[in-house]
């Protein structure tokens, strides 16, 4: 089982700290969060967040109902850096909720949770129609962002298998589990650079 992270978060009106303990470590500083780049996940499946040499990757699973957090904490000067990498799992509803009431109340809200266990194995793809993929592999930035996304996706507890069926949008996919059936549709095509997959359910 993977061992749950304790993490703090201070909510103010124009931005979220954090910080991270688990077993081994402690997160080396206060990581900063402006609420602007926490609201865009609302409209985009990922974002990217920097201060001063950490940075920080956050991506948000609609169909789990979780935010990914997956740091790269740096120190150091202009001569050498170093650090480590780690990630953390937050329910995304409750995060959001301390988003808003931090507008509404007249102080910082602060926020003490464990991150959300995330020992489940990912299911098994199987491509049962193979158009669109070929489509998508033969194109090297579309077939990078297709890799990336079922690599984080698709990390359901009771689920063995999923299988993926072409879509009739270009790159796109319908996928269907025991119960559960969806998209993996490839927005914002007009520019492949900025384009994005995102699961529709």
């Amino acid at each position: 089982m993977k061992r749950r992270t304790l993490v703090y978060m201070i909510f103010r009106e124009d931005y979220v700290g954090l910080r991270t303990v688990s077993r081994s470590k402690k997160s080396p500083h206060r990581f900063y969060i402006s609420r602007n780049k926490l609201e865009e996940l609302e409209h985009k499946p990922e974002v990217i967040a920097c201060d001063i040499h950490s940075f920080a990757v956050l991506r948000r699973d609609t169909y789990a109902g979780t935010l990914e957090i997956a740091f790269t904490w740096l120190g150091g000067d202009k001569n050498s850096l170093s650090g480590y990498q780690d990630t953390i799992i937050l329910p995304y509803d409750e995060m959001v909720e301390h988003l808003h009431e931090s507008v509404s109340e007249s102080g910082p809200i602060v926020w003490k949770v464990l991150s959300v266990d995330n020992s489940a194995t990912q299911a098994r793809i199987v491509f049962k129609s193979r158009k669109n993929l070929h489509a998508a592999l033969g194109n090297g930035v579309i077939r990078r962002k297709l890799i990336r996304f079922l690599r984080d996706q698709f990390r359901w507890g009771n689920s063995e298998e999923i299988e993926i069926y072409d879509d009739f949008m270009p790159y796109s996919f319908f996928f269907r589990e025991t119960g559960i059936c969806g998209g993996i549709i490839f927005h914002g095509q007009e520019d492949m650079e900025t384009a994005y997959y995102l699961m529709h359910m």
